[in-house]
């Protein structure tokens, strides 16, 4: 195998992060996943696996080098070498330390060339914030990361997608404008340019990374029935129709479409992607279509980064019945485009 492998961040250590990990490597075989490793505490993963007597074979490796050699019958594990203090279902804020030295630490080896793209595990914002995390998530802390050493600012797009919808119909990909912030705050940064500038991220995306010669995409509306030309709400004459109207001769983009129908089979069925303005508008019908195996993927970035599509999960974090399937799901996605 002449590719490189994928590396796991440590997520939460007090959720279901190293569960999901290492039920994913147990399926590696059925499910042909690419090789990867953790970046992780070795101690810790030790623990979950003999806790759950999930039975993995775990092996510590020195270097991401080594993955090929071990990866068809033990778990490698890029040990940290910290002394780790966990209580399942029951974070601590001051272990974020270490959630950041992973993510950090695994940017790293993609910017040496040891790993093909990264796979960033649940983590908790409440602990984050906490400590002193000033993002507002892994999502643009990465994009942060890309940006210190280059002389233009990097610039993502969150990207969330089904893989099986539950209605059989198209696979729904969404891009959202804004992402982890409350809804009474989501209008007030967005602007023009920042529209233009997340149909730009989100067209070069599906090109990239689904593969999409010639993208169709819709843009959902803000306001109810799409402001019903005004009456409810004046964003889609105001803000959106203007962008829209600007790139329709650079993107194959239609819109506003009212957010309560576009997501429906046979209207989704006419785009690659839709663009939604807030995160609930766009995660929702993600949910619901595909709960189990949707993933969440950064685009923009100049590395592959995706994760799976749910959070640490601490009240099921001590009872080993997390499903991996999302986890899985992001391992084939980056098996296809790495």
């Amino acid at each position: 195998m002449k590719k490189k492998p994928l590396v796991l961040t440590m997520g939460e250590p007090s959720g279901i992060a190293t569960e999901i990990a290492i039920k994913s490597w147990l399926k590696r075989k059925k499910l042909n996943l690419p090789i990867f490793f953790l970046l992780d505490d070795f101690k810790k993963v030790d623990f979950i696996n003999k806790k759950f007597d999930l039975k993995a074979k775990l092996v510590k490796i020195s270097s991401p080098k080594e993955v090929k050699k071990y990866f068809d019958e033990y778990l490698p594990i890029l040990d940290m070498g910290i002394n780790l203090k966990f209580n399942l279902g029951k974070p601590n804020y001051r272990n974020s330390q270490f959630v950041l030295k992973s993510i950090d630490s695994s940017y790293k080896l993609f910017k040496k060339g040891d790993v093909s793209g990264l796979v960033t595990l649940p983590v908790c914002k409440k602990s984050l914030k906490k400590y002193g995390f000033d993002f507002c998530g892994q999502t643009e802390y990465l994009s942060s990361l890309a940006s210190k050493n280059n002389i233009k600012k990097t610039k993502e797009i969150m990207i969330l997608s089904t893989t099986q919808p539950e209605d059989k119909g198209t696979n729904l990909i969404v891009g959202l404008i804004t992402t982890h912030v409350p809804l009474k705050d989501c209008l007030k940064n967005v602007n023009k340019k920042l529209i233009e500038e997340k149909i730009t991220l989100f067209d070069q995306s599906l090109r990239k990374l689904w593969g999409v010669k010639n993208p169709e995409i819709a843009v959902a509306s803000v306001n109810p029935h799409a402001g019903e030309g005004g009456l409810i709400g004046r964003e889609e004459i105001s803000l959106i129709k203007p962008v829209l109207n600007k790139l329709k001769n650079k993107f194959n983009v239609k819109g506003p479409l009212s957010g309560d129908s576009c997501f429906s089979k046979d209207i989704r069925k006419n785009f690659d992607g839709i663009i939604c303005f807030y995160h609930d508008q766009g995660l929702i019908p993600i949910k619901l279509l595909d709960f189990k195996h949707s993933i969440n993927v950064t685009g923009g970035l100049p590395f592959l980064r995706v994760s799976p599509d749910h959070g640490p999960a601490f009240d099921i974090a001590a009872k080993n019945c997390a499903n991996s399937e999302s986890l899985c799901a992001a391992l084939e996605f980056l098996n296809k485009n790495v």
